[in-house]
């Protein structure tokens, strides 16, 4: 078993979690290797690097992602998913992935336990491009406050620096082609979702299933009769699907074209065409031990 971790994510959570996986694992007399990620990217290097060497028995290998959803991104993006299975182990702030999926308990006793019980699981993810994105990828609001959080000094959150950029931020406009039919909508974000939430605990798309082999695509436009800003709880909520402020489209494939840059799980692209596909079953990872009494 390979771990690849970021033992910086979510504010130290990161090393204390390698510590308490590395006690279950020496309890159960499983051999492993810890990678520690040591830049932006190293993620992806190491899984493209661990995927490549393959397992000593011929079966797959176990690459371990212990981190936030920033962490899964980067292993998502290195992993060979015809030589490995990717575990994971939310480490992060939000952990928007794991908890709006349910894809891994956010103990980390209880996840290591999970993937060591071995029974697989298949989920989707997205292609945007080139690249691979575990849970939504979006553009318009949600970059412009990815942004001012990362330049923030102190320890402002998603929600806060969201309701901030709402009092200045003008709608802008994208082109949107499903099925060969192209819309114009003129917005505030648009947001291509696997996962149901973004932000630690905003429910975008809380509709979204992670194993249905469908996109769910929510467009927030600007309402017309109310302060945007006073729209927000209900974003924040999960209760705007049915507002008229709200576009939602289900698909498996959808091209928006945007001047703007995009956001795939948080890691924010200036030069990516947003061409965004399901890869059904792409992702090949485990089932939680407590699905099994649902």
């Amino acid at each position: 078993m390979d771990i690849i971790a970021n033992t910086g994510s979510g504010k130290g959570r990161g090393k204390q979690y390698l510590e308490i996986i590395k006690s279950a694992l020496d309890e159960c007399a499983v051999s492993y290797t810890v990678h520690e990620t040591t830049a932006v990217g190293h993620g992806k290097q190491l899984a493209a690097q661990i995927s490549e060497q393959g397992s000593d028995n011929g079966g797959e290998r176990v690459i371990v992602a212990l981190g936030g959803d920033g962490t899964f991104h980067e292993v998502l993006n290195g992993i060979d998913f015809s030589k490995a299975r990717m575990g994971l182990v939310p480490a992060g702030r939000g952990n928007d992935f794991a908890i709006g999926t349910k894809a891994a308990s956010i103990d980390p006793k209880t996840a290591i336990a999970d993937i060591l019980r071995g029974k697989p699981r298949l989920l989707d993810y997205i292609d945007v491009g080139d690249k691979r994105c575990i849970n939504v990828a979006g553009t318009g609001l949600d970059v412009e406050v990815l942004l001012r959080t990362a330049r923030a000094h102190n320890k402002i959150t998603y929600t806060a620096s969201l309701f901030k950029c709402l009092l200045n931020y003008k709608p802008y406009h994208v082109e949107v082609t499903v099925d060969d039919i192209t819309t114009g909508y003129d917005c505030l974000m648009v947001g291509v979702c696997n996962g149901t939430q973004i932000g630690g605990g905003m429910r975008l798309a809380p509709i979204a299933v992670a194993d249905d082999g469908k996109l769910d695509v929510v467009i927030m436009k600007k309402p017309k009769h109310v302060p945007t800003v006073f729209a927000m709880p209900k974003f924040v909520k999960g209760k705007h699907m049915d507002k008229p402020y709200t576009v939602h489209i289900k698909c498996e494939r959808i091209m928006i074209e945007t001047s703007a840059p995009i956001q795939l799980d948080g890691e924010i692209y200036y030069d990516l065409a947003f061409d965004a596909r399901v890869a059904k079953d792409g992702l090949k990872t485990f089932a939680r031990s407590d699905a099994d009494e649902k």
